[in-house]
């Protein structure tokens, strides 16, 4: 539910829905979102499926907007200012990120039983890889480094994003994978816009109002921020997961 409009989430093609399964690992990825973000769902892979690759899916909503109408017509109206934030974002990205990996490593160092740190860095913004009327996609590129105790792992990952309106609702999608090869990022990207194709078909179209003459243009530079440092936080959490299994 997202402003009091039901949002179907049909589940990845080959993955499964995780959240509500493990309330204390809920908890704990909870914790590493900013404020300005909720999740609606996360997915990973079936148990035991091999190999796992690091990847997963979730749905985000930003706290701020989920009660404001926002349709195709109005995401129209924004989405080329918002395309535009991810060039000039990118720093005010980069500090949101080292912000949100010290609240992560906060987290991290609560669920386990040894001190934990924990290290982002090498941010980049790969640009857009859709830009279908209604949607918006784009990808980012980190490394992450966690040690807890005598374990530690160290991963680049990728994350595609895609922000689109569903039932008049803006939510943000996300696919992630370990990046070992450029065949990782197309997979990522390729797969958060099936989803997208599929959540859409699965909801009600809802044209909504024009965003012309209105104030947008701060939900435009904050919800790609929003986006992006959301994606993070999924990753943190799925290297979470890789740790435990080291």
């Amino acid at each position: 539910m997202v402003g009091g409009r039901t949002i179907k989430l049909p589940a990845p093609v080959g993955f499964e829905r995780i959240d509500g399964l493990q309330p204390e690992v809920d908890r704990m990825v909870e914790g590493m979102l900013p404020a300005s973000n909720r999740y609606l769902a996360r997915f990973d892979p079936p148990k035991n499926s091999v190999p796992d690759e690091g990847r997963g899916f979730n749905v985000q909503v930003m706290r701020s907007i989920e009660n404001r109408e926002i349709g195709d017509r109005t995401f129209g109206d924004i989405k080329e200012q918002t395309k535009a934030e991810i060039e000039k974002a990118q720093e005010t990205i980069r500090q949101e990120i080292a912000k949100v990996g010290g609240k992560a490593e906060k987290a991290l160092q609560d669920a386990t039983d040894a001190d934990a740190a924990l290290s982002l860095s090498d941010v980049v913004m790969l640009g857009c890889f859709d830009d279908s009327p209604s949607s918006l996609g784009f990808t980012m590129a980190l490394n992450i480094a966690a040690k807890a105790g005598d374990k530690s792992v160290k991963s680049k990952l990728v994350i595609a994003s895609m922000i689109v309106p569903v039932n008049g609702r803006l939510i943000y999608l996300y696919a992630n994978a370990d990046f070992n090869s450029a065949a990782d990022r197309a997979w990522a990207e390729q797969a958060v816009s099936t989803w997208r194709d599929a959540v859409v078909a699965a909801n009600p179209r809802v044209e909504g109002p024009s965003a012309k003459g209105l104030d947008f243009s701060r939900i435009g530079r904050s919800g790609l921020i929003g986006a992006a440092i959301g994606g993070v936080v999924a990753l943190v959490a799925m290297l979470f997961k890789k740790k435990k299994q080291a």
